[in-house]
């Protein structure tokens, strides 16, 4: 299963338990169905590095809670924007919900609009940007920021070229859970042929 597909299925099961809650089978089955019939038919694909949570809630309670500066639920509310999960995608939404998200203090957010500064998906691809905003995520210890921002100090991408401070990077990166950062730091430590 892809990456995408898990943080689908997640979304999927959160969905499935919170209608289906009394019918703890039913729920289940309706996850497993949904997650097939999702996976197979999903929205444009995310941008690589993408931080993606299961939005917890209907969209208009997402909006309301981003709307009382609730920075989880604006970052939830700019994934479902982004990829369609309950209301329509909308990608000028999902960065609007990521800035409110990252401003009010989520990492997550931080990262998320980061990631599509990097791949210019919504905006103007911005290398700087995209690192500035993925050390705001690594600082408040998104460990898939400090990741991405490792990636960036490989690449000299929006920073000057860093191995000390990739390989840095990718080490917290991996003691915090991110695979991501554990390969990128397999794949830096390992001689070159």
């Amino acid at each position: 299963m892809k990456i995408i597909d898990i943080a689908v299925a997640r979304a999927v099961r959160s969905f499935a338990h919170a209608y289906f809650r009394p019918l703890t089978l039913v729920s289940s089955v309706a996850a497993c169905v949904l997650v097939a019939w999702v996976s197979r038919s999903a929205a444009a694909p995310a941008p690589a590095g993408l931080i993606e949570s299961a939005p917890e809630g209907s969209a208009f309670a997402l909006e309301a809670s981003c709307e009382r500066a609730d920075a989880v639920a604006c970052n939830d509310l700019g994934v479902s924007y982004l990829r369609g999960f309950g209301l329509p995608a909308d990608l000028g939404l999902a960065i609007r919900a990521f800035e409110r998200s990252c401003t009010n203090g989520s990492a997550d957010g931080c990262g998320n609009l980061g990631a599509l500064y990097e791949s210019g998906t919504g905006v103007a691809p911005n290398s700087s940007a995209a690192a500035s905003l993925y050390q705001q995520a690594c600082d408040m210890g998104c460990a898939l920021g400090c990741s991405n921002l490792g990636a960036l100090y490989t690449r000299g991408r929006g920073v000057e070229r860093d191995l000390d401070v990739a390989q840095r990077l990718f080490t917290v990166a991996c003691e915090n859970g991110s695979a991501a950062g554990c390969a990128n730091l397999l794949q830096l430590s390992s001689p070159r042929r």
